[in-house]
């Protein structure tokens, strides 16, 4: 199989591994893999510049929460339903690896990937909350600083505000976000 860059075709790929990618991960394996995924949808939907593609990121990333919750016979809700309360449970999830009783490769996995799954992520999820009483992003990083420093987590602020403004650029059109308010009180 020859590799592609066309949005479409890679739309397609990420759509097959959907169907079949809860089969080798944990639950919590899984969750973290479907934030990543629809990271990475929004931006192939931004590459192909409709609604459709990012409805279509959406429908697939929705029917892996279903496989994902299905196998494992657990509730799991996709946190884009409502990145208000999720950017909140997201917070609470990530304090919470400090205390559970995780295992070393998941925590190397979670510490390896965070500037590039959480971090996006709550980025992503307080730019798409309409509430007035969200957390701004300000409060937001120091949250996640405190929470990096728990789990030993290095991240440099500046490379990742510079990839984040440059990622919001991008999805901004398929995602209707634009410039807010940073105003909140959490």
């Amino acid at each position: 199989m020859a590799i592609t860059f066309d949005p479409e075709t890679r739309l397609d790929h990420m759509a097959d591994y959907l169907g079949r990618f809860h089969l080798n991960l944990t639950f919590e394996e899984g969750r973290v893999q479907l934030l990543r995924l629809r990271l990475t949808g929004y931006k192939l939907a931004a590459e192909i510049g409709d609604g459709e593609a990012r409805a279509r990121v959406d429908e697939m990333i929705k029917k892996g929460y279903e496989n994902l919750g299905e196998h494992w016979k657990r509730n799991v809700e996709d946190p884009y339903d409502d990145p208000c309360r999720a950017q909140y449970d997201l917070l609470a999830e990530l304090r919470s690896y400090v205390y559970r009783d995780l295992s070393e490769p998941f925590m190397a996995f979670i510490r390896s990937e965070f500037k590039k799954i959480f971090v996006p992520t709550l980025r992503l999820m307080t730019e798409l909350c309409r509430s007035k009483n969200k957390y701004t992003w300000d409060q937001v990083k120091v949250q996640l600083q405190e929470i990096m420093t728990e789990i030993k987590v290095d991240v440099e602020w500046e490379v990742c505000d510079a990839y984040m403004e440059q990622y919001l650029e991008k999805v901004s059109g398929v995602l209707k976000i634009g410039p807010r308010e940073e105003t909140g009180t959490g």
